[in-house]
């Protein structure tokens, strides 16, 4: 079979730019990964022209192919998701999914839960028939943000955090997520350890105060993630329960029964 010419068909459009700019030049994988920084930067409120005059450096007059793979993302996921109120699809995970198979770059090394899985899981976890509204709900090992994706196309109208490890992988969720039109949160972070902090987005905020529905992002610092004010306050709560004084319990008192018969005198 010709070079990437095995890719799934849903993401077709998106392989072919990647393909034809593999071909001749750059490696499909590097490609992708400028791309995510592209596209994160082209959704950002205020941009970001570092990353532009970084990428037009090194791309010259292919620069403009970021844009046509930008496009082609777009046509992707609205020909996939339909219009049933609970459609959803991860062609970022998909494209990732099918460059990590094909490559032996080490940053290309995860794998994602399938859709069907997640949209098992979101039905064990929840009732459907009845939707939640006002919660926040998390994952702290986001992947490509599919399990959030999930949930919140059962459950639209509630803040979703994700947060992983993975630079790339905490992009795609938040691309993914201010595609789908979620409200939350991503961080590049180590859910473990959170002052081991990267990065960190808040995902279309100005939703909520009667913006545009139109995808954007605002950067976000450590103190102001919802992930790490909550570790925060566990940690907190903990220290506060070790300072309390210990309440002494005496031991019980032995009582010896008497033993022999009663007398009245």
């Amino acid at each position: 079979m010709g070079y990437m010419m095995d890719a799934p068909r849903s993401v077709g459009p998106m392989i072919k730019i990647l393909r034809d700019m593999g071909q001749y030049r750059y490696d499909p994988a590097d490609v992708f990964r400028d791309w995510i920084d592209y596209s994160v930067g082209c959704f950002l409120v205020h941009g970001d022209r570092e990353m532009a005059e970084r990428m037009l450096a090194k791309y010259k007059a292919d620069y403009v192919q970021l844009g046509n793979l930008l496009r082609a993302w777009m046509e992707v996921m609205d020909k996939e998701i339909a219009d049933d109120g609970r459609s959803w699809f991860d062609a970022l995970g998909t494209v990732y999914e099918y460059l990590a198979s094909s490559s032996k770059r080490q940053w290309l090394g995860q794998f994602f839960t399938p859709p069907d899985v997640c949209d098992l899981m979101t039905q064990i976890n929840t009732d459907p028939a009845q939707p939640m509204r006002g919660k926040r709900i998390n994952d702290p090992a986001v992947g490509s943000g599919r399990t959030l994706l999930s949930f919140n196309a059962y459950h639209p109208g509630n803040y979703v955090c994700g947060e992983d490890l993975d630079p790339i992988c905490a992009k795609m969720t938040v691309l993914n997520m201010a595609m789908h039109g979620c409200q939350g949160q991503v961080c590049c972070q180590d859910s473990l350890r959170t002052d081991d902090w990267r990065f960190g987005y808040e995902v279309n905020p100005l939703h909520a105060t009667g913006g545009p529905p139109i995808p954007h992002l605002l950067p976000i610092t450590k103190e102001q993630s919802v992930a790490w004010q909550v570790m925060q306050s566990l940690v907190r709560e903990a220290a506060d329960r070790k300072a309390e004084p210990k309440v002494v319990v005496p031991p019980p008192i032995e009582v010896k029964p008497k033993v022999g018969q009663l007398s009245l005198f």
